[in-house]
């Protein structure tokens, strides 16, 4: 009897044991409990993407996309944790489109610093062309026309129907507390020398740079940039790569290495 017994107590436990595995390595929030949720920024950024700013609290706003129905993917980083990234999923003609929307953050005290929102279908058999059409669409509804093509050409110095980034930021307006940041979010972007922005028919700059292409929005003098990537439908690996829309402000993000720096002095007397 007992040895039957324990065979059936074998057999639970194997039966159990993927149950209890898939468990103990589900992703969850817990490291983000080290941050205070009642510590804010005074700054945020003007963008949002799904109601989330620069300069938010990671803590917060991960929780608010759990219980909008958002499956966490992975926090990074166990307790040291620097980006957190929630998954929505939506029926799509006969597949799903997925968001993947990321949260990157300082690992201190928890302020987010850049966001990224991804789209991407499911089946590798349904066209992502009308998603990519319909969020530059939406995108321009939400957040205003995009930089436009007579800004480009302004800020190049010249009329060139092809006008070279490279030229563009030799002539940009840029804030100059942020200069450093703005111009190396752009030289990112230039994979190649000739990397250049060309005319859409309703007038928007959209920059072409080896197979991607990307639409930009910007405040306060680039100190605050919104971008729409993907790659260009002829590369062959638009569906593949998603249209990913990005979020920084790089004057928010001075602001919060500040603040992390205020919050870990210390005052010693004797």
């Amino acid at each position: 009897m007992n040895t039957v017994v324990a065979l059936k107590c074998v057999l639970v436990f194997l039966i159990m044991l993927p149950v209890l595995v898939a468990a103990q390595q589900a992703p969850n929030l817990s490291s983000l409990e080290r941050f205070d949720p009642s510590i804010t920024m005074t700054s945020l950024s003007t963008f949002d993407i799904r109601d989330i700013r620069i300069g938010d609290n990671a803590r917060v706003q991960a929780s608010r996309l759990s219980e909008l129905g958002g499956e966490l993917q992975h926090v990074s980083g166990g307790n040291r944790s620097g980006d957190v990234e929630f998954i929505f999923k939506q029926p799509y003609k006969d597949s799903e489109l997925v968001q993947n929307l990321e949260l990157q953050f300082d690992k201190d005290i928890g302020f987010i610093h850049q966001i990224e929102l991804t789209y991407r279908i499911a089946s590798r058999y349904v066209d992502i062309l009308p998603i990519y059409q319909k969020t530059v669409e939406q995108a321009a509804v939400k957040y205003g026309s995009p930089l436009s093509f007579d800004q480009v050409q302004a800020l190049s110095g010249g009329q060139n129907d092809k006008p070279r980034l490279s030229a563009f930021l030799k002539n940009m307006q840029i804030n100059q507390d942020v200069a450093e940041d703005v111009l190396a979010f752009f030289e990112d972007k230039q994979i190649t020398p000739r990397t250049h922005f060309v005319e859409t028919d309703n007038g928007r700059a959209l920059l072409l740079s080896g197979f991607r292409q990307c639409y930009f929005w910007q405040k306060s003098d680039f100190a605050e940039i919104l971008s729409l990537c993907s790659f260009q439908p002829s590369s062959g690996n638009m569906k593949g790569q998603g249209v990913t829309l990005s979020l920084v402000n790089f004057e928010v993000s001075n602001a919060i290495e500040h603040f992390r720096q205020n919050q870990s002095e210390v005052d010693i007397n004797f």
